[in-house]
Protein backbone atom coordinates (compact mmCIF):
# COMPACT_ATOMS: atom_id res chain seq x y z
CA UNK A 1 0.00 0.00 0.00
CA UNK A 2 1.48 3.38 -1.13
CA UNK A 3 1.60 6.55 1.41
CA UNK A 4 -1.21 8.08 -1.12
CA UNK A 5 -3.56 5.42 -0.02
CA UNK A 6 -2.31 5.03 3.84
CA UNK A 7 -2.71 8.69 4.00
CA UNK A 8 -6.42 8.78 2.46
CA UNK A 9 -7.46 5.88 4.76
CA UNK A 10 -6.13 7.72 7.41
CA UNK A 11 -8.38 11.14 6.64
CA UNK A 12 -11.33 8.76 6.40
CA UNK A 13 -10.56 7.65 10.06
CA UNK A 14 -10.04 11.34 11.45
CA UNK A 15 -13.42 12.46 9.92
CA UNK A 16 -15.13 9.60 11.06
CA UNK A 17 -13.64 9.49 14.88
CA UNK A 18 -13.42 13.90 15.50
CA UNK A 19 -15.40 15.05 12.62
CA UNK A 20 -12.88 17.01 11.01
CA UNK A 21 -12.99 18.64 7.41
CA UNK A 22 -10.81 16.75 4.96
CA UNK A 23 -9.40 20.17 3.66
CA UNK A 24 -8.48 20.70 6.80
CA UNK A 25 -6.02 17.24 7.50
CA UNK A 26 -2.92 17.62 6.27
CA UNK A 27 0.15 15.25 7.05
CA UNK A 28 1.37 17.61 9.57
CA UNK A 29 -1.11 18.69 11.21
CA UNK A 30 -1.51 17.77 14.63
CA UNK A 31 -3.67 15.26 15.95
CA UNK A 32 -4.73 17.49 19.12
CA UNK A 33 -3.43 21.04 18.82
CA UNK A 34 -4.99 21.69 15.05
CA UNK A 35 -7.72 18.98 14.62
CA UNK A 36 -8.80 18.88 17.88
CA UNK A 37 -8.91 15.42 18.71
CA UNK A 38 -8.18 14.43 22.49
CA UNK A 39 -6.92 11.51 24.26
CA UNK A 40 -10.02 9.44 24.02
CA UNK A 41 -9.97 10.44 20.49
CA UNK A 42 -6.52 9.04 19.89
CA UNK A 43 -8.05 5.64 21.41
CA UNK A 44 -10.54 6.24 18.84
CA UNK A 45 -8.84 6.89 15.64
CA UNK A 46 -5.97 4.02 16.94
CA UNK A 47 -8.78 1.49 16.65
CA UNK A 48 -10.36 2.95 13.72
CA UNK A 49 -6.86 2.77 11.65
CA UNK A 50 -6.43 -1.01 13.26
CA UNK A 51 -9.63 -1.98 11.28
CA UNK A 52 -9.58 0.18 8.74
CA UNK A 53 -5.77 -1.58 7.67
CA UNK A 54 -6.11 -4.43 9.05
CA UNK A 55 -3.19 -4.36 11.71
CA UNK A 56 -2.59 -4.44 15.63
CA UNK A 57 -1.20 -0.70 16.86
CA UNK A 58 0.47 -1.11 20.25
CA UNK A 59 -0.60 1.09 23.32
CA UNK A 60 2.32 4.22 23.90
CA UNK A 61 4.27 2.10 20.81
CA UNK A 62 5.86 5.72 20.19
CA UNK A 63 7.27 6.22 23.83
CA UNK A 64 8.05 2.47 24.15
CA UNK A 65 9.94 3.06 21.05
CA UNK A 66 11.88 6.15 21.88
CA UNK A 67 13.23 4.28 25.79
CA UNK A 68 14.66 1.49 23.85
CA UNK A 69 18.50 0.81 24.21
CA UNK A 70 18.69 3.45 27.29
CA UNK A 71 18.17 3.37 31.12
CA UNK A 72 14.54 4.82 32.27
CA UNK A 73 16.92 7.55 34.49
CA UNK A 74 18.43 8.39 30.95
CA UNK A 75 14.72 8.72 29.22
CA UNK A 76 13.14 11.01 31.84
CA UNK A 77 13.05 11.86 35.55
CA UNK A 78 9.88 13.14 37.56
CA UNK A 79 8.37 12.59 34.36
CA UNK A 80 10.57 15.65 32.51
CA UNK A 81 12.41 14.66 29.64
CA UNK A 82 16.31 14.48 29.59
CA UNK A 83 18.40 14.85 27.05
CA UNK A 84 18.73 11.88 25.95
CA UNK A 85 14.94 11.23 26.02
CA UNK A 86 14.77 14.74 24.08
CA UNK A 87 17.33 13.33 21.30
CA UNK A 88 15.86 9.79 21.04
CA UNK A 89 11.87 11.03 20.34
CA UNK A 90 14.28 13.32 17.86
CA UNK A 91 14.61 10.28 16.36
CA UNK A 92 11.34 8.48 16.50
CA UNK A 93 9.58 11.49 15.75
CA UNK A 94 11.69 13.24 12.74
CA UNK A 95 7.90 14.92 11.34
CA UNK A 96 7.54 16.89 14.66
CA UNK A 97 9.89 19.98 14.29
CA UNK A 98 12.66 19.47 16.66
CA UNK A 99 12.25 22.80 18.49
CA UNK A 100 8.61 21.02 19.79
CA UNK A 101 10.62 18.32 21.70
CA UNK A 102 12.68 19.90 24.60
CA UNK A 103 14.17 19.01 27.95
CA UNK A 104 11.90 19.37 30.41
CA UNK A 105 8.53 18.40 28.71
CA UNK A 106 6.31 16.73 31.21
CA UNK A 107 5.86 13.23 29.18
CA UNK A 108 2.47 13.67 29.11
CA UNK A 109 2.47 16.34 26.61
CA UNK A 110 4.07 13.44 23.48
CA UNK A 111 1.03 12.83 22.13
CA UNK A 112 0.76 16.46 21.55
CA UNK A 113 3.63 16.12 19.17
CA UNK A 114 1.77 13.63 17.05
CA UNK A 115 0.77 14.72 13.56
CA UNK A 116 -1.32 13.02 10.81
CA UNK A 117 2.38 11.99 9.31
CA UNK A 118 3.14 10.24 12.70
CA UNK A 119 0.36 8.08 12.21
CA UNK A 120 1.21 7.61 8.44
CA UNK A 121 4.76 6.20 9.46
CA UNK A 122 3.20 3.84 12.53
CA UNK A 123 0.69 2.27 9.71
CA UNK A 124 3.46 2.40 7.19
CA UNK A 125 5.91 0.71 9.54
CA UNK A 126 2.94 -1.89 10.86
CA UNK A 127 2.15 -3.20 7.01
CA UNK A 128 5.56 -3.60 6.49
CA UNK A 129 6.10 -5.91 9.44
CA UNK A 130 3.09 -7.65 9.19
CA UNK A 131 4.16 -8.42 5.61
CA UNK A 132 0.81 -6.28 3.75
CA UNK A 133 2.56 -3.47 2.86
CA UNK A 134 2.16 -4.31 -0.81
Amino acid sequence: MDREAIFAGIKECLMDCIRVDEGDISPDSRLITDLGADSLDLLDIIFSMERHFGIKIKQGEIEKRAREGISPEDFEENELLKPMGVKRLREILPEVPSESIREGMHISQIPYLFTVETFIRIVERSLSESGGGN
